[in-house]
């Protein structure tokens, strides 16, 4: 059994002993912590670990601040400023580079400094002693957390894995249409369309909803404004008598390509370029565009997934079809 010394013996040599074994305990406590902290798959910061951190510090940078612990205290012995202090996507490396190779050097200075004294081991006061318990006791709590916390994230990351992987099933599953607007006689519009098709493609596959959204939205606009465009005459009467007959007598019809969506879907429908089936489902395509605004999106109202853009594509591509069946018939 080891010895213990009374340390108010006053002699020198004695007192230093005293402080070998309190730093030894000190930086024993802060080691620990430190493995604690680093240990597991997930590293979880907390106040309370940085303030415990910080408290064991002051304990061992004041022992080192007294006289005979000159030498001493030219080790570099703190690894961090403070637990904030590392990148937190890599703590592994920042440890085992860093605080491992600081704290076994210094560690083994201050064991070497102890075996000199005999180890002899000495009681604390009761603040030192409070510090310690209570470091102690919350490093249980904090394992504890560590490891319900790890089980609870890695089914969470399981679930979530699961997830993903059957959306990029889904997405997968889905062909994407082709459309090569062949019958667009306009051919400025028609590259602009053959441009917004690709992107609205590469969109979808990076995973960009919005963006596969608000550009079937405009390609299904422009489909219909040069499908009107064939008979213009016709379309802009039934405009006039739809939305203008019977109001103010100085409206004059508008120009087709500022129209409103919901009015180029109605007067298509109207003259059979596309059926009603088809108009139904252009004007779901029509309500998912006009519903990606910021202030709806911020009031929760509408969440753009891939499922979402999945049937915006194919309510698309039920527009395009029919059009294009109009067309042929017409050749």
């Amino acid at each position: 059994m080891i010895e213990i010394i009374n340390p108010k013996s006053g002699d020198r040599e004695e007192k230093f002993n005293m402080e070998i074994y309190r730093l030894l305990l000190f930086y024993k406590q802060l080691t620990q912590l430190l493995e604690t902290y680093f240990s597991g798959d997930l590293m979880i910061p907390t106040d309370e670990i940085n303030r415990n951190y910080l408290r064991l510090c002051n304990k061992i940078g004041g022992i080192l601040g007294k006289p005979d612990f000159e030498d001493l205290a030219r080790h570099n012995w703190q690894p961090f400023d403070n637990l904030r202090t590392f990148d937190p996507d890599a703590p592994d490396s920042e440890r085992e580079y860093g605080g491992w190779q600081v704290c076994g050097n210094f560690l083994s200075a201050i064991e070497e400094l102890f075996i000199g004294t005999g180890e002899r081991t000495y009681p604390l006061d009761t603040e030192e002693q409070q510090l310690l318990t209570h470091v102690q006791t919350y490093l249980e709590k904090y394992r504890s957390h560590e490891t319900d916390y790890e089980k609870r994230w890695l089914q969470k990351s399981k679930k979530e894995a699961e997830e993903d992987w059957k959306k990029r099933e889904e997405k997968t599953q889905m062909k994407m249409p082709q459309f090569d607007f062949k019958f667009i006689r306009d051919k400025e519009i028609k590259n602009l369309l053959t441009k917004d098709w690709e992107e609205a493609q590469k969109a979808f596959q990076n995973e960009l909803h919005k963006a596969t959204v608000l550009l079937c939205g405009t390609i299904l606009e422009s489909l219909l404004i040069d499908a009107l465009s064939c008979s213009e005459k016709e379309a802009k009467f039934n405009y006039y008598q739809k939305y203008l007959e019977g109001k103010n007598k100085g409206n004059k019809t508008p120009e087709i390509e500022n129209w409103q969506l919901y009015q180029l879907i109605e007067i298509a429908k109207q003259q059979g370029i596309i059926s009603a089936d088809a108009a139904k489902l252009s004007h779901i395509v029509r309500d998912y565009r006009n519903l990606i605004h910021l202030f709806v999106q911020k009031r929760g109202r509408l969440r753009i997934d891939s499922h979402i853009a999945s049937a915006v594509v194919s309510l698309l591509a039920v527009a395009y079809n029919s059009i294009l069946e109009r067309h042929e018939k017409n050749k």
